[in-house]
């Protein structure tokens, strides 16, 4: 028996234009990206859907959350939070009711209470241009997480270089003939070890040894 709604799918895969990344996410920032709006998806399917009497809804959703902190170059405290959410939309033809599921995973990061929004848009987006044949001009088996990531570094500050052994030796020493509390020199510059003085610290702090009188 032939099936009204393949042939329906078929035809809306026909008349879809194919789509090209419209907008910037993240714009600015070290991971900015292109990526087709939501808007520009839902303009380019509706009236087709509506020609075809087709009906889209989520059916299904599995959310999880992932938040982890990590330390920066910088010894700060930096928060990444994930959500993934595997969506399941059903497509129904409103004149046979029949239908059929479309699995599909959307990841969004968010540090507040956007995550799972963003995943859901994401995932939606993707249901519908997979399904469809939506091309973007882009194959994301283009770039690899390698290569991005050359790119991103390109843009992200020179992690801060920090002093070698032999420079916190000599620096102790300098302290001691100074007179001058290594404790105190850690705690000026809100650290609690030599490793973790910076080559910018040094300086500063041979700087003000040296101007110091015994």
């Amino acid at each position: 028996m032939d099936s009204k709604l393949a042939m329906k799918i078929y035809r809306v895969m026909c008349d879809v234009p194919s789509l090209e990344k419209d907008m910037v996410v993240g714009k600015g920032t070290k991971g900015e990206y292109k990526a087709i709006g939501e808007k520009t998806v839902l303009n380019a399917v509706k009236p087709l859907f509506i020609r075809e009497k087709l009906i889209i809804f989520p059916s299904k959703t599995e959310t999880v959350e992932v938040t982890e902190t990590y330390v920066d170059g910088y010894g700060k405290n930096k928060l990444k939070s994930m959500t993934q959410s595997n969506m399941t939309y059903t497509l129904v033809d409103a004149e046979t009711g029949e239908s059929i599921d479309i699995e599909v995973t959307g990841n969004g990061a968010d540090t507040q209470d956007k995550g799972s929004g963003k995943a859901a848009t994401y995932a939606f987006k993707t249901a519908l241009s997979k399904t469809f044949m939506m091309f973007t001009g882009d194959d994301t088996d283009n770039d690899h997480s390698d290569d991005t990531t050359k790119k991103f570094d390109k843009k992200l500050p020179a992690e801060p270089k920090y002093i070698t052994d032999n420079e916190a030796n000599l620096l102790a020493i300098k302290a001691t003939e100074k007179k001058v509390s290594m404790k105190a020199i850690l705690a000026n510059y809100k650290i609690n070890s030599l490793d973790k003085m910076t080559k910018e610290m040094l300086a500063h702090a041979n700087k003000y040894l040296d101007s110091k009188e015994v």
